[in-house]
């Protein structure tokens, strides 16, 4: 069961990064790539900064805010197939360890806050609980975040659905939140990080 500390997680967060998940300008402009120090401070928090090649920092921010990338066109992809793209694209010039270790993990944070929407984060504990929750074993590990993606959004639908309505029912952070799916996602992966042993 959803339980009211996911929400209240979830609620928290919501709050912290507000300007950055309800930013309704193109994805260049949202201050989670146009700050430096904002990009800093969410590198920190999510321990994604060592996912990405030593010295680069900088550079991801300003290539995901770039033309070249078009991250609109990966957003707007709604499957995690964009995502996948963008990993095999930028694997080479940023991944750790030659190029070899790909960038799903900041990849899926940094979409998921520009369009919560449509995506959440590829979490090891939130993996293992996706796992528990659709019956796989917990070392299952999905081969794209596509597949990962489309996991998350069965949940979405019927008894999880209905009990992440009841939990946020009058605790949506604002308006924009209550939309879409957008606080809902943002609770199921505090939920799913739970279950999957995040905080034991």
């Amino acid at each position: 069961m959803v339980a009211k500390n996911d929400m209240e997680l979830a609620y928290k967060n919501w709050k912290k990064w507000q300007l950055v998940f309800e930013h309704q300008g193109e994805a260049s402009e949202n201050p989670l790539l146009a700050k430096a120090n904002l990009f800093k401070e969410f590198m920190a928090e999510y321990s994604v900064s060592r996912t990405i090649r030593a010295g680069q920092h900088d550079l991801f921010r300003e290539m995901l805010g770039s033309d070249q990338v078009n991250l609109a066109v990966k957003l707007n992809d709604e499957s995690g197939c964009g995502l996948d793209m963008l990993d095999d694209e930028l694997r080479s010039d940023f991944g750790t360890i030659g190029g070899k270790r790909g960038l799903r993990s900041v990849l899926s944070k940094v979409m998921a806050f520009l369009a919560p929407h449509s995506f959440v984060a590829w979490d090891q504990y939130a993996r293992i609980g996706l796992n528990i929750k659709l019956g796989y074993s917990k070392s299952y590990v999905p081969s794209t975040y596509a597949e990962y993606l489309a996991g998350v959004n069965l949940l979405l639908k019927g008894d999880m659905r209905e009990q992440l309505v009841k939990i946020a029912q009058g605790n949506y952070p604002t308006t924009y939140s209550s939309q879409n799916e957008r606080f809902h996602r943002r609770v199921l992966d505090v939920h799913l990080m739970r279950i999957g042993g995040r905080w034991k």
